[in-house]
């Protein structure tokens, strides 16, 4: 599904309202109990503000079909930075993700709002909203027991929360300083500088969760890249909005983390992972067969049915046809480059799929200066930061460069 999630106006009231109210029957998810009006609503929407508490929808082909507004926690100063959230989706588009994917933008954008913490409260008996908060990080923060009466009946409420990094950025002698009273920030500046705090904030939960172990194994068997860098690949595949490419498989580590991220987002998200073939000399890796070895370890793992396989080279005319033909309409989310060294050769030739922010991962930045490899590669790169292409977002493991696609303007 082709979904964009933008700023509400006041002409997507209507549709607003309208999956608002088809929620009031179902006493799942309101608390209202009696359907309300475009009137009604029109001062509580004028209260968002898209710099604090922004209200978004979901569309799809023009068509408003899910919606997430911020709201004030609490009115004393000391709440400032937390902020609740709500999430309503049209019923003819459930289980398609939508709710998801608002969800995820909100986790993302929250650092940049000067948001510390999100609250959701949500009815004990509405398990599909606790199952969506709680697989995207949420945990029960507080529990109500019987304090909503639906029909006469007594139901409980559930508070999920989720702490998100400070906003801050670098001040005197490297001290932080918080953008709200900063008056010379540059917002895109503070935007991105936030995001990275967010992406290493990210990686040390990781750190204490199983995946981390289990992509170790990954790394140990099938990769030379970095765990941190698989974890954060894993972490983008779960998280973006869009499909997923890559460039380069080799012999499948970073193909199985973004598969593994694919699984766990409970997403029906391609994966397209396109690899040459051939053989290598490696004292830990090596292979006589890449494209045999790479099949053979994504049987592996049971990925096999997530992951398309493209063999051919990435700037061949027939593979730039297999992959528009396997995305459709769709865009990417995720592009992780870690192929030869002509890097802005490959993103010209599928620049026209990515989605705005697409995530990219791109390998073999940094090294020794008379690297072959490293040294155009990094060029490559730098270029397309300096042109506004890129937006860097850090430097991960030995030599991955990690940021996002900002396009030409």
């Amino acid at each position: 599904m082709n979904l964009i999630i933008r700023d509400a106006v006041e002409a997507d009231l209507p549709a607003i309202i309208q999956i608002y109210n088809a929620t009031v029957p179902t006493r799942m998810v309101t608390a209202e109990l009696e359907p309300t009006t475009v009137e009604a609503r029109l001062q509580w929407f004028r209260e968002h503000s898209p710099e604090q508490y922004p209200f978004w929808v979901a569309e799809s082909d023009g068509r408003v079909i899910g919606w997430l507004d911020f709201k004030r926690f609490l009115p004393r100063c000391a709440y400032r930075g937390t902020a609740e959230i709500s999430v309503y989706v049209d019923e003819n588009f459930r289980g398609r993700s939508v709710g998801q994917r608002l969800l995820q933008h909100a986790i993302t954008r929250a650092p940049s709002l000067g948001i510390t913490a999100l609250v959701g409260l949500i009815f004990g008996h509405n398990k599909p909203s606790l199952n969506l908060f709680e697989r995207l990080g949420f945990e029960r923060w507080a529990f109500l027991p019987g304090v909503a009466q639906l029909d006469g009946v007594h139901r409980d409420l559930v508070m999920l929360g989720q702490h998100c990094p400070a906003r801050c950025r670098p001040g005197p002698a490297g001290r932080p300083v918080s953008v709200e009273s900063a008056s010379n920030v540059d917002p895109p500046q503070a935007r991105g500088y936030n995001d990275s705090l967010s992406l290493m904030h990210t990686l040390m939960q990781y750190r204490h969760e199983p995946i981390h172990s289990e992509l170790l194994k990954i790394r140990d068997k099938y990769s030379m890249l970095h765990l941190d860098v698989l974890i954060l690949i894993y972490h983008f595949a779960k998280i973006c909005s869009g499909n997923i490419l890559e460039i380069g498989a080799f012999l499948g580590g970073a193909t199985i983390a973004a598969a593994f991220g694919v699984r766990d987002s409970g997403d029906n998200k391609k994966l397209i992972a396109i690899e040459p073939g051939g053989s290598v000399k490696h004292k830990r890796l090596g292979t006589r067969n890449i494209l045999r070895d790479l099949e053979r370890n994504l049987a592996r793992q049971r990925v096999s049915k997530i992951v398309s396989l493209i063999k051919g080279r990435s700037f061949d005319a027939a593979t730039i046809r297999a992959v528009h033909g396997t995305l459709g309409a769709d865009k990417i989310g995720l592009l992780i480059l870690d192929a030869d060294a002509a890097k802005r050769r490959d993103i010209e030739c599928y620049r026209d799929r990515f989605a705005d922010d697409c995530w990219m991962v791109i390998d073999d930045y940094y090294g020794a200066d008379s690297n072959e490899k490293i040294t155009p590669s990094r060029a490559d790169v730098d270029a397309l930061v300096e042109a506004g292409w890129l937006e860097s977002l850090g430097f991960y493991g030995w030599s991955t460069w990690v940021g996002r696609w900002r396009g030409p303007r």
